[in-house]
């Protein structure tokens, strides 16, 4: 508050400097993606040497179709099991690669991210009752389940590292003078409502 004299005069003024919060993600695990096809949704988990777990969210810009170009843009959101943050990378290249089964001759594609904050590449592709028991073990509720669409887990190793940062203005610090005081009244607050 300022002081109540006849001859005031208030000074604003930073005293601090721009302060930042950064948060950081660096995860080498196992990963398990399920792409969802009618929603264009991969939708998956990656736990860790040290049991860390975190969710990994993707909506690709467009739904994977055997007719285009195996190359898409994905924007993926990473969230972090034990605190709740959740960071999102935008415009990640997602590849899909085609494998053929030399017993069965069946085409199966293999998914591919890399880019310097994600990279998962497919190592084992788990279809039928094996992809059924890993959702069901690993995945649980995240996975949602299309009508007649028969799930397929992509299995390997993902590497996430992530630095956020986020600036944090600094309160303002006020000074009342007063001809009649000797020395200056502080005011100084992070709190918008003082």
């Amino acid at each position: 508050m300022a002081a109540t004299c006849s001859e005031t005069s208030i000074i604003s003024s930073r005293h601090h400097k721009p302060r930042a919060m950064v948060s950081s993600v660096v995860c080498n695990g196992t990963a398990r993606i399920v792409y969802n096809a009618v929603s264009g949704m991969l939708k998956g988990s990656v736990v860790d040497s040290c049991d860390n777990n975190f969710a990994v969210n993707g909506v690709l810009h467009q739904p994977f179709s055997l007719d285009e170009p195996s190359t898409s843009l994905a924007d993926f959101s990473i969230t972090d099991g034990d605190t709740g943050e959740q960071f999102t990378v935008l415009n990640i290249p997602v590849e899909w690669l085609p494998i053929v089964n030399v017993v069965t001759k069946a085409t199966h594609y293999h998914l591919r991210i890399s880019h310097p904050t994600i990279r998962f590449e497919t190592k084992e592709l788990l279809i039928g009752n094996r992809a059924d028991l890993e959702i069901q073990q690993h995945l649980g509720a995240i996975v949602e389940r299309s009508g007649g669409e028969k799930p397929c887990v992509h299995l390997g190793p993902m590497t996430i590292k992530i630095v956020a940062s986020q600036r944090i203005e600094p309160g303002f610090r006020r000074e009342s003078i007063c001809d009649n005081l000797s020395h200056p009244i502080v005011e100084q607050s992070e709190d918008f409502l003082v």
